[in-house]
């Protein structure tokens, strides 16, 4: 008699271990999907804004010329200083997904950039500290330009655009 117990236990067992099995494989995959969604969103919230920053020394060397309008440079300011924000937080994104420290880096620099922006644009001298800074935008354009997309981001990239973000002054 206690044999076909036995087995009806084996059996219940083996069925319970399967389903188990089943269920971890399936949250698993649901999990790295929904992570693969997280890394593509990641990157296209950063791939607009560092377009648009891309450009950041060569539109503050048109907008410290005497005849350009303050506000219009306030309003650049603001705007650039939500693109930096942006990327701050993307990279956050990007360096918790991917673990990879070169975001970490950018997140930084992408910090100390919007801290600069809210400081320029807080200050009554605002063209005389952007054209003080100018040649480190600018090259942060080349840096920018080159890289294009964040997923060309590399950690030499990173480390000299952490290093111009560091020497920005606001006076």
């Amino acid at each position: 008699m206690k044999k076909p117990i036995t087995k009806w236990v084996i059996v219940a067992i083996l069925i319970l271990f399967i389903a188990y099995s089943g269920l971890a494989t399936y949250k698993w995959l649901e999990g790295e999907r929904i992570e693969s969604v997280m890394l593509n969103d990641a990157i296209g919230l950063s791939d607009f804004s560092l377009l648009e920053l891309s450009k950041v020394g060569f539109v503050f060397e048109y907008l410290i010329k005497p005849d350009t309008i303050d506000e219009l440079l306030r309003e650049e300011l603001l705007q650039y200083f939500f693109h930096a924000r942006t990327l701050y937080y993307s990279s956050g994104m990007l360096r918790t997904l991917t673990d990879d420290e070169k975001y970490s880096l950018f997140g930084t620099a992408m910090f100390n950039l919007q801290d600069f922006f809210i400081g320029v644009r807080n200050r009554p001298t605002r063209k005389e500290i952007l054209t003080t800074n100018l040649d480190a935008l600018k090259q942060m354009d080349d840096i920018l330009e080159e890289m294009l997309w964040i997923n060309n981001l590399t950690l030499a990239d990173a480390e000299k655009f952490l290093q111009l973000s560091g020497n920005l002054t606001v006076g």
